[in-house]
């Protein structure tokens, strides 16, 4: 008696234990958290401000919108600590020192020019004014890649930093280069004037190969209206991918809920210039923050059980008796399960037994029987009892069983030599 008080007392005190430690080193989420997205209008703070309202309804905390110029100053922004996520456009920032959440969308680089316009090629733009947008922005750097390995710079182009709709007010503006998702509201009303054209981007798969993040890809005819037509015609090019990017250090908790509102409860997924996991997880080569890596990859759990030991290392007696717990719970849940399955298979052994033992009648009375609507009769209870055999006798163990297999036989070979019968017996 006084061993079973002791060992009462013991846990008890590793329950208190228990509780006042998970105070102490819970993960929780902050009051308010901070996205620096991009300018009001444009594709960035659009997501960002669905992905606040699938954030704020998922967790009932605050995230702010930080508008800004782009993906130059987003970077800048965690760097410095005034944001905890960004939207930065892959391939254009060297994200070192930060962690990828996710990637989020395919941007394709659109080289747009006047319809009335000789160009064809991007060569073509030397000399010319051209659009390529925002300073600091995603877009102006992608676009400056692009320029750069044709060979044109600020010395040879007069190159225009604003945002691309600024094309349509400003007729001294031959040419616009626009990273964008497909279907982008400005980029789609743009186009629809039946002002412009898109040219090729030609070497594709070359400027990918010397430029991170970037692939060759095709935007399909017919997939913008062009004034009174459709694209006529595919246009190679390249894309890019729209990241999710976190400071350093967001707590495990955090970035699990980010990912869950990204990419389960924001309305932003029925977009087809949305990712979805799937297509998240055939990209190998990003780099994402461990906990994202679990969340794409759920049977990759190496890392994520070295990170549990790691902080159990200080509690190992704490540990040693959870796991013990966690042990035998899981071992009497298996030992009920087995009785259970026992008395199951038992039960369904039971009904093959009885549902046997009708085939056998039928089987004895079916020689000595000779009219037609008796014949009837007996095929078709044979046949119900099949079907009961298959619907009721489901498991596993049994339907290997050799007396199962029996059964299945014999109803088989019995419905055969009645179905025979009968048809000997009609007229």
């Amino acid at each position: 008696m006084m061993i079973q008080s002791k060992f009462k007392w013991l846990m008890v005190s590793i329950l208190v234990v228990s509780i006042l430690v998970f105070y102490a080193t819970r993960d929780v989420i902050p009051d308010k958290l901070v996205l620096s997205t991009g300018q009001p209008g444009g594709f960035y703070h659009q997501v960002g401000t669905e992905l606040k309202h699938a954030w704020e309804k998922q967790t009932h905390q605050q995230l702010q919108l930080l508008t800004s110029s782009g993906s130059q100053e987003n970077f800048t922004a965690l760097k410095e600590a005034k944001a905890d996520f960004a939207l930065i456009q892959g391939g254009v920032i060297d994200l070192d020192g930060l962690d990828i959440i996710a990637p989020l969308s395919t941007d394709l680089i659109h080289v747009i020019v006047r319809k009335d316009s000789s160009m064809k090629a991007i060569s073509d733009l030397k000399g010319n004014s051209v659009l390529i947008g925002m300073p600091g922005s995603g877009m102006a750097a992608s676009a400056l890649k692009l320029l750069q390995f044709h060979g044109l710079d600020e010395v040879n182009t007069n190159l225009k930093y604003a945002y691309f709709t600024e094309l349509e007010g400003n007729p001294r503006i031959d040419a616009a280069i626009v990273t964008a998702g497909i279907l982008n509201s400005d980029l789609v009303e743009l186009l629809e004037t039946g002002n412009y054209r898109i040219i090729p981007v030609e070497y594709a798969q070359a400027f990918c190969e010397k430029n991170a993040f970037f692939s060759p890809i095709v935007i399909h005819k017919g997939l913008y209206r062009m004034g009174d037509i459709l694209l006529p015609h595919d246009i190679p090019t390249v894309a890019t991918t729209a990241l999710l990017v976190g400071r350093e250090k967001l707590s495990h908790k955090v970035v699990d809920q980010i990912l869950l509102a990204s990419f389960e409860k924001a309305s932003y997924m029925q977009s087809p210039v949305m990712l979805n996991i799937e297509e998240v997880r055939q990209q190998q080569d990003l780099k994402l923050h461990p906990r994202a890596m679990q969340y794409f990859h759920p049977a990759d759990q190496i890392g994520y059980m070295a990170n549990v030991m790691e902080s159990l290392a200080a509690l190992k007696e704490l540990a040693v008796a959870f796991v013990a717990g966690l042990y035998l719970l899981w071992d009497r849940w298996r030992r009920q399960h087995e009785k259970e399955v026992t008395a199951r298979l038992s039960k369904d052994k039971e009904k093959l037994d009885i549902l046997l033992a009708q085939t056998v009648d039928i089987e004895r009375k079916y020689p000595d029987s000779h009219s037609l609507e008796t014949l009837q009769g007996m095929l078709h209870r044979i046949m119900q009892i099949k079907i009961q055999a298959l619907e009721e006798l489901t498991h596993e163990s049994l339907r290997g069983d050799r007396v199962f297999l029996i059964f299945m036989t014999q109803c088989s070979s019995l419905i055969n030599s009645l179905q025979a019968k009968i048809n000997r017996l009609r007229p």
